[in-house]
């Protein structure tokens, strides 16, 4: 009985001095103040604005409107990053300066000019961003952007005249003239005119090839001495045809020797008998023709020298006179090529 009074009263004791040990300590534990939750939060970076980024006295473009073109090309979580790290505590990082046609452009250490006849603001803010985005951060522009413009804008020019076109048509291997012709004779006993036809044949591609003519004249009635005849001609020659092509016309000379055969009668004498015989000469001729087209139209002019023209002789006068010494002819008309 003892033993369990004294355990009770133990284990009485023991509880109220626990109870007065927490009677004690709530009040001072109330009378501290509760420390306020400490929180970390990182530092806020500081915002840039156009104004600490781009400045200069330009009017046109302004650097506000440079900004404001800037920020499209560039993401601005870059764009802050990548000027954090060029400017290094420096402002303005680009600097626009307005010299009325060209304007110039300082950006990260780098300057270019540009030129702009019609002062587009716009037009110049925009080639400007580029150009400060390529000196900030190249690897990072969008892939739409344009090309870098060059440094120097060229000038509208006048347009220029197209060239004229080339004909690559081969010179033909040969031509045929056929034209009218007008022949003239000239002496000092004989004087007459004539009228016919001239086939003309020429060969080569080179500027020298071979030429052979043939003229048919009309016969005429001529007066020699006191005695009235008529006179017809058929005169023949070749020799060699020079040329010299152009892109419109083609120019050309000629020269040979030539030979007539010719035919008279008295028309009033009392015995009319036709007489013939052979005229030997000098011939030389220039003429042109177009050088387009298949055929095509071509002149000509011609003389022609006989050193020793023949006797006009008629029963019972004898011999009245001479042909003509020298002969000049005119031809026209169409010139046929074969290629």
């Amino acid at each position: 009985m003892v033993r369990e009074a004294l355990l009770r009263g133990a284990g009485l004791a023991a509880a109220a001095l626990l109870g007065f040990v927490a009677a004690m300590g709530s009040p001072a534990r109330a009378a501290l103040p509760d420390k306020p939750a400490v929180q970390t939060t990182p530092a806020a970076s500081t915002p840039y604005d156009g104004s600490s980024v781009i400045g200069g006295p330009s009017t046109c473009p302004r650097p506000d409107a440079v900004w404001n073109e800037l920020v499209t090309l560039v993401p601005p979580e870059r764009l802050e990053a990548r000027l954090r790290a060029v400017t290094r505590g420096k402002t303005p990082l680009v600097e626009i300066v307005d010299l009325g046609v060209p304007y110039r452009i300082l950006a990260a250490g780098q300057i270019r000019e540009y030129r702009d006849e019609t002062r587009d603001c716009g037009y110049r803010a925009r080639i400007a961003a580029v150009f400060v985005a390529l000196a900030i951060d190249p690897a990072q522009l969008p892939a739409q952007l344009p090309a870098p413009l060059p440094a120097q804008l060229p000038l509208p020019s006048a347009p220029q005249p197209a060239p004229p076109p080339v004909d690559d048509t081969p010179a033909p291997r040969a031509r045929l003239d056929l034209g009218a012709t007008a022949v003239g004779g000239l002496g000092p006993e004989d004087h007459v005119g004539q009228l016919g036809v001239e086939l003309r044949w020429s060969a080569g591609r080179r500027r020298l090839g071979p030429e052979v003519g043939l003229t048919a004249l009309l016969p005429v009635d001529n007066t020699v001495g006191s005695v009235r005849l008529r006179q017809w001609r058929l005169p023949i020659d070749a020799g060699l045809r020079a040329r010299i092509p152009g892109p419109r016309f083609e120019r050309y000379g000629e020269l040979g020797l030539s030979a007539a055969l010719l035919s008279e009668r008295a028309l009033d004498l009392a015995t009319s008998r036709s007489q013939t015989g052979i005229e030997l000469g000098l011939r030389l001729a220039i003429g042109v023709h177009a050088s387009r087209g298949r055929l095509a139209p071509f002149a000509a002019l011609s003389g022609e020298l006989v050193p020793a023209p023949p006797a006009i002789f008629a029963l019972p006068a004898g011999t009245v006179g001479h042909t003509p010494i020298f002969w000049i002819g005119a031809t026209a008309g169409a010139s046929l090529s074969f290629l």
